[in-house]
C-alpha cells in the first residue's frame, strides 16, 4: 500500500461532505486506504459517514470512543499498511492533487520526512470571512507561516500533513494526554529528532474557521490552555510570538497602576487598539467586517494569552505536586 489516509472528525456534519469528497477526489488513481474516524459524534456526521463510505471500497469507519483526535489517529494507525501517512481534518478541503504532488515531492527529495501546505482560511458567511482574514495576518496570529505565508519553506509544523511511515515507526504515536495541539507537539517532536518539514504551495488546503466569535474564543483558548503541555514535552517548538499574548497580559494590572502617576502609560494602550484600526482597515473588505475585525483581533490575543497563563500556571502546579509524591 503506497498511502493510508487517517480523517479523525467529530461533529463536522457542516462540512463533512465536501471535505469527503475532496479527499476522495484526491486519492484517485492512488493505492489507498482512507480511514475515517468519528468520535461520538452527536449530529449526524457518523451516520453521513456509515452511509457514504461503504460506497468506496477503500474506506472505512472506526468509532473513537475517546472522542479527541490523538485518540482516533491512534486507534487507526495500526490497522494502516501505507508507505506514507496522511493526517487530515474534516473541517477542511483539499486539491484535486494533494496526494500525488505530496509524493512527489517526497521522491524528489529523500531528506524530507514531513509535508503539508499553506491553509487558506476561509467564513461560510461574513462574520466567517473576516475572521479568516485576521487569522491569516500575521498581526492576529505572528508567526503562523502556514496561516501567513504561500512560499516554500522549512518549518516547525505544518497542518494536515503527510508523513513517511518510517518517522511513526521511530517517534511513536500522538501523545494521548493532549486534548489540543497534539499534531504541533508531534510536529516538534519530528523537528527535535532533525526530521524535516516542508511547507509547500501545491499543497494548499482550504480550511473553514469558527464562524462566531464565541466558538473563535473557545479554539484559541484552548490551543493557549494546552501550548505550556506541548513545551513541557518538547521545547523545540518555542517561539517569541507565542508568550506575546500572555506577556502582554500580565503587563496590563502594571500599567494600568502607573497610568496613575504618568498618563505616557496609556500610550500601549492607544498604540494597540490603532493597531486594531490600522490592520483592520488593511485586510477587511468593507465597513461591517473592520468593525467586526476590531473585536476578531482581541479575541484572537486575549482568549490565547489568558489560555496559555492558566495553562502555564496548571502545568507548574502539576510538577510541584508529582515533585513532593
Amino acid at each position: 500500500m503506497l498511502l493510508s489516509v487517517i480523517v479523525p472528525v467529530r461533529n463536522e456534519i457542516d462540512y463533512i461532505e465536501p471535505t469527503f469528497y475532496s479527499i476522495i477526489q484526491s486519492a484517485c488513481d492512488i493505492n489507498c486506504e482512507i480511514i475515517f474516524v468519528d468520535g461520538k459524534s452527536t449530529d449526524g456526521t457518523f451516520e453521513w459517514l456509515k452511509v457514504e463510505t461503504e460506497k468506496f471500497k477503500n474506506c472505512s469507519l472506526l468509532i473513537n470512543e475517546n472522542k479527541f483526535v490523538n485518540f482516533g489517529f491512534n486507534l487507526a494507525f495500526p490497522k494502516t499498511t501505507g508507505k506514507y501517512i496522511a493526517r487530515l481534518d474534516g473541517h477542511t478541503t483539499y486539491p484535486k492533487n494533494y496526494f500525488k504532488n505530496a509524493i512527489k515531492i517526497f521522491s524528489a527529495n529523500d531528506q524530507i520526512s514531513i509535508i503539508g501546505g499553506p491553509a487558506i482560511h476561509k467564513g461560510l458567511s461574513w462574520k466567517g470571512k473576516t475572521i479568516a482574514n485576521c487569522m491569516m495576518n500575521p498581526f492576529g496570529v505572528g508567526g503562523s507561516s502556514f496561516r501567513t505565508s504561500i512560499s516554500e519553506m522549512y518549518v516547525d509544523t505544518v497542518p494536515f500533513a503527510i508523513y513517511r511511515r518510517s518517522v511513526f515507526n521511530e517517534l511513536g504515536l500522538y501523545n494521548e494526554k493532549l486534548i489540543r495541539n497534539q499534531d504541533d507537539e508531534f510536529n516538534y517532536r519530528c523537528r527535535s529528532k532533525g526530521y524535516k518539514i516542508l511547507m509547500h504551495p501545491e499543497l494548499k488546503t482550504k480550511y473553514f474557521v469558527r464562524e462566531n466569535l464565541t466558538d473563535l474564543i473557545k479554539q484559541y483558548y484552548s490551543y493557549g490552555f494546552y501550548k505550556p503541555d506541548v513545551f513541557e514535552l518538547v521545547s523545540k517548538g518555542r517561539s517569541w510570538y507565542h508568550f506575546v499574548p500572555s506577556m502582554s497580559i500580565i503587563s496590563i494590572p502594571f500599567l494600568l497602576y502607573l497610568v496613575l502617576f504618568n498618563m505616557m502609560f496609556f500610550i500601549p494602550f492607544l498604540s494597540y487598539v490603532l493597531m486594531c484600526i490600522l490592520v483592520s482597515i488593511r485586510c477587511q473588505d468593507d465597513f461591517k467586517m473592520i468593525f467586526l475585525s476590531i473585536m476578531v483581533f482581541p479575541c484572537l490575543h486575549f482568549s490565547y494569552g489568558i489560555g496559555f497563563i492558566i495553562g502555564f500556571i496548571r502545568v507548574k502546579l502539576k510538577n510541584v505536586v508529582n515533585s513532593t509524591l
